[in-house]
């Protein structure tokens, strides 16, 4: 049997998370020097969602949880209470995404991160042969090259493809090293991808949005590797690809 819904006990909560979050908007404003005393919440949320994308992604929801908010602050009445009474799953999308506001999801700590003790991962000095017989075997499509857990080189499809277009003749056998081609590897030497760096608390919609980004500007970025501040010269704590973005976010 379905639980019974307290209208006014739903209502009064949701005035109370409103209220909540609109001292929390306000303060993410005045935090990113956007000067909040002659705007009215809409204007507020509209000028933060360019700046925060926490809020940019919710803004319609925020917008549509207002309405109710407004409806049952100046229509109600003593007679009949809240003229609208909030879906509890309406009061608790408000307290996710206030909590979410305050205390941001990082890219380290989702599901979306592939830590460093999982990432399949190789040094100088290996063999190139039998790594790529791994790529194809578990479809592994950029391998880091570490030393001393700091990136410096990444080999995927399209390094192979450019070692074997400008070096004529080449061929790859059991005792080929990836030291041989460390220039192929730099990651500003790869043709037709970037890599990015991130520091391990930015946030997961920060993330997607500069996946979307570079997607609508028609560049592809190989991967993300995840630093403790962001630094290339910094140890690697975590990647992401583009599948573990886009594919993969629940």
């Amino acid at each position: 049997m379905d639980s019974i819904v307290n209208f006014i006990e739903e209502g009064d909560k949701l005035i109370t998370l409103f209220k909540e979050l609109e001292e929390v908007i306000r303060k993410e404003c005045n935090s990113t020097g956007i000067k909040t005393e002659y705007m009215n919440l809409d204007s507020q949320i509209r000028e933060l969602s360019k700046k925060n994308s926490i809020v940019r992604k919710y803004q319609n929801e925020l917008m549509i949880i207002k309405q109710v908010r407004n409806i049952n602050t100046h229509q109600r009445n003593d007679k009949y209470g809240y003229v609208v009474c909030p879906n509890p799953d309406m009061n608790l999308k408000l307290k996710n995404i206030i909590e979410e506001i305050t205390n941001p999801p990082t890219i380290y700590d989702s599901n979306m991160c592939i830590k460093k003790s999982n990432i399949y991962c190789r040094n100088l000095n290996d063999y190139i042969e039998p790594t790529i017989k791994d790529m194809v075997e578990k479809i592994y499509t950029h391998i880091p090259i570490l030393e001393n857990d700091v990136l410096v080189g990444v080999f995927s499809e399209n390094t192979l493809l450019d070692i074997v277009k400008n070096q004529d003749g080449v061929v790859i056998t059991d005792n080929t090293k990836f030291i041989e081609f460390a220039d192929f590897l730099k990651i500003e030497n790869h043709s037709t991808e970037e890599f990015l760096f991130i520091s391990k608390d930015e946030n997961i919609y920060d993330v997607e949005d500069r996946f979307k980004d570079y997607f609508n500007k028609n560049k592809r970025i190989g991967c993300i590797y995840i630093t403790e501040h962001g630094k290339k010269e910094e140890k690697i704590l975590g990647m992401l690809t583009a599948w573990d973005i886009l594919g993969n976010r629940k």
